[in-house]
């Protein structure tokens, strides 16, 4: 197996989450291992059948500079999938390290390694709506999420009227699909209660459609019919199919995406509702 060695590159990146590490990029140092199953490239001296290690920095030198990081072990899980996922390496190691994290420590870091069989993951689609202060708290969660989930893809963001309880503000509604190695049980407990609960969703138990700071519901999950959970929850949300709220933002994500019961592309649910039902917004959520 031959190995391409990107070593020693040094990106300023938004890492941390003590309060000094907050205000300003932190240096950061990336060494990358890919090891490569193929060495046509080797025989032929032909760089079509080279590994294109140049457009994996570029992608790599993107995704630091565009993105928010707590753990450096975040940040190098996030470059692996990247070199696997998206570029096909069959198995990567990576190192990111923080120079003059520590005292009397030239640098801390974390080396990984991961290949295709690490990032065979759940695929969800969640459905997310807030009409207390809702630009905020919409991306608080979705700051979240990325921290706890690989968020791949975000809707547009919708203005629609409330449902069932009509004297209250108007909803903003989204979808999210995301890649996760937790279950449909655990993703409830240990990511949307602890989002709910850090953005002080309250539940009224007198009203189902009472106001809400945050509201996250699994929608979809892969291509899998399940109940879980006391209640039990229901994958796929019934909502789907009778609410434009739900469905049309679905549909923007993935429109071929089959509906596990209904047999039908989420493009086709979501054509007969009416265009006033949902108003989308030209809005770029971001956190204060």
């Amino acid at each position: 197996m031959d190995t391409i060695e990107i070593r020693n590159l040094r990106l300023r990146a938004q890492i941390g989450f003590s309060t000094h590490e907050l205000d300003a990029p932190q240096d950061v140092v990336i060494n990358l291992r890919i090891h490569l199953a193929d060495r046509r490239a080797g025989e032929t001296d032909d760089p079509a059948d080279a590994f294109n290690y140049r457009t994996v920095t570029k992608a790599v030198i993107r995704l630091v500079e565009g993105a928010r990081f707590a753990l450096v072990e975040k940040l190098a899980e996030e470059i692996a999938r990247l070199a696997v996922v998206d570029f096909g390496a069959p198995s990567v190691e990576v190192s990111v390290s923080k120079p003059g994290a520590l005292r009397r420590s030239d640098s801390v870091g974390i080396q990984i390694k991961r290949g295709p069989d690490d990032y065979a993951r759940n695929i969800a689609y969640l459905s997310l709506g807030s009409n207390i202060d809702p630009e905020a708290n919409l991306a608080a969660a979705i700051d979240q999420l990325r921290r706890l989930t690989t968020v791949l893809a975000l809707s547009s963001v919708y203005q629609t009227r409330p449902q069932g309880y009509a004297q209250q503000e108007h909803f903003l509604n989204m979808a999210v699909k995301l890649r996760t190695l937790r279950t449909p049980a655990q993703f409830k407990t240990e990511v949307i209660d602890r989002i709910e609960s850090a953005l002080k969703r309250v539940h009224d138990p007198k009203n189902a459609n009472a106001p809400r700071t945050i509201d996250l519901d699994i929608s979809l999950w892969n291509d899998e019919v399940i109940q879980f959970g006391a209640k039990p929850w229901t994958i796929p949300d019934a909502d789907i199919a009778h609410f434009a709220y739900v469905a049309i933002p679905l549909a923007e994500l993935a429109p071929e995406y089959i509906h596990p019961q209904l047999g039908k592309s989420l493009k086709e649910i979501a054509a007969p509702f009416k265009s006033d039902e949902v108003n989308r917004l030209d809005l770029k959520l971001t956190r204060n």
